[in-house]
């Protein structure tokens, strides 16, 4: 075999590789969104049942007595992708009823370490109002990789839904700023 006839056939296998990585990361996107799609299904028919139970109520009422209940027998999982690549996820979120767990997909994209600036100044003072709601909120680093950077969060005894997104929004803060 010519070093040209090499060189296409490597050309050729990168080519290959690049296009298994797009499909995979395609696939993966449709994952999460049929994962948000059941999630959102199963969230309207939590609602039909409560219209039904409390159709006499009116929803203002409902809804501002609601937001400060705990969310009880609810699962949530909810995904931030980058903000240059929309196929690109980079932190998942799945809520269980009490804990939060925060999963960085892309460590190397969002660089943050647990005694670093950023840690605290991007995710641990933005969380710190939660602490006056939800009393025995504790926020730990489950996992970081060889580098040191976070690869897991939790977040335990969190039990409130407008909490979950406010942490939510927390992360996706944390993305927007200077990523």
């Amino acid at each position: 075999m010519s070093y040209d006839e090499k060189k296409l056939v490597a050309k050729l296998m990168e080519l290959k590789q690049d296009l298994f990585d797009i499909v995979e990361r395609k696939y993966e996107a449709i994952e999460n969104i049929q994962e948000e799609i059941r999630h959102l299904e199963n969230r309207m028919k939590e609602i039909d049942k409560l219209i039904g139970i409390n159709n006499i109520m009116d929803a203002e009422s409902f809804l501002e007595r609601m937001k400060d209940e705990p969310v009880e027998n609810v699962e949530d999982t909810r995904t931030i992708f980058s903000p240059t690549d929309s196929n690109q996820p980079l932190i998942k979120m799945k809520y269980d009823g009490n804990q939060l767990e925060i999963s960085i997909i892309k460590p190397e994209k969002i660089r943050i370490k647990k005694e670093s600036s950023e840690f605290i100044e991007h995710i641990l003072q933005p969380l710190f109002p939660l602490k006056e709601k939800e009393k025995e909120m504790e926020v730990v680093v489950d996992k970081q990789n060889d580098l040191g950077m976070i690869t897991k969060l939790l977040i335990k005894n969190l039990y409130k839904a407008e909490n979950i997104d406010e942490v939510f929004k927390v992360f996706q803060d944390l993305i927007d700023h200077d990523r």
